[in-house]
């Protein structure tokens, strides 16, 4: 268990700051992977840095109206199937990210990592091209982002997309949950089910972001945070927790 947590600290430490140096980079006018990346996806080779910005700065202002106006689980689903901003922001905000914490608990050069509320799948795609023996299962709404996600993983490894959990005849090395359970109605409910599809010994990476306010598309509510944490924490063992990062164990 010692092993473990000092890779994760290693691990933490090198994923915190390399992307602060990519973000410099990306001022420096270095050549940006994920902006070519996304332009292959799209077939825009010619799209600049500078076009990437102003078209995600119109997306985002068309988007805030919706945003705000998203109470209800039905508007957000609404919301995360029909919009394409969904696609820019999470590439926005993931784009510098790496994920050595997770690379750390997949052990042995085959297993199966399940990435709840993929999104683009920043965790997965960014594995994959470490451990293309895997395979990457990805759990979201039907989307413009999505459809991206499975895209940039199928060039490195086997991956399928599903939007729904899979039965108890499928269990994985490791989940991760990670800035999900905020999203959800039934955060609690999704909890139950990464620990029902983990591995015995299998690692959870997981994270449950609280706030004193609603943010756009926030739908769990304070108690129900408590009461996922709390089920999470009697379930599985705690091996490693961070700036409200953890990594738990199924014993």
């Amino acid at each position: 268990m010692g092993l473990i947590r000092f890779r994760l600290t290693v691990a933490t430490f090198l994923d915190r700051w390399e992307p602060r140096v990519r973000r410099l980079g990306e001022k420096w006018g270095w050549p940006q992977a994920w902006l070519q990346e996304f332009q292959d996806y799209l077939n825009e080779p010619r799209m600049t840095q500078e076009e990437f910005w102003v078209r995600y700065t119109l997306k985002r202002m068309d988007a805030q109206p919706l945003l705000k106006n998203t109470m209800t689980e039905a508007e957000a689903r609404a919301f995360y199937t029909g919009h394409e901003y969904m696609l820019w922001r999470n590439l926005v905000h993931r784009r510098h990210s790496t994920w050595r914490r997770v690379l750390v608990t997949l052990c042995g050069q085959r297993g199966a990592l399940l990435e709840m509320g993929a999104g683009i799948a920043p965790v997965s795609a960014w594995v994959a091209r470490r451990k293309p023996r895997w395979v990457y299962g990805l759990i979201d709404l039907e989307s413009p982002h999505q459809a991206y996600g499975l895209w940039r993983i199928k060039h490195s490894a086997d991956a399928w997309w599903s939007s729904k959990v899979p039965d108890a005849a499928r269990t994985f090395d490791v989940v991760t949950a990670l800035d999900v359970f905020e999203h959800l109605a039934k955060p609690e409910h999704i909890a139950y089910e990464c620990v029902r599809v983990l591995k015995s010994g299998g690692y959870l990476h997981w994270n449950f972001v609280g706030n004193p306010r609603r943010n756009d598309l926030d739908l769990a509510t304070p108690e129900q945070r408590d009461e996922t944490v709390a089920y999470l924490y009697n379930n599985l063992r705690l091996v490693w927790e961070e700036y409200g990062y953890r990594v738990s164990q199924k014993r």
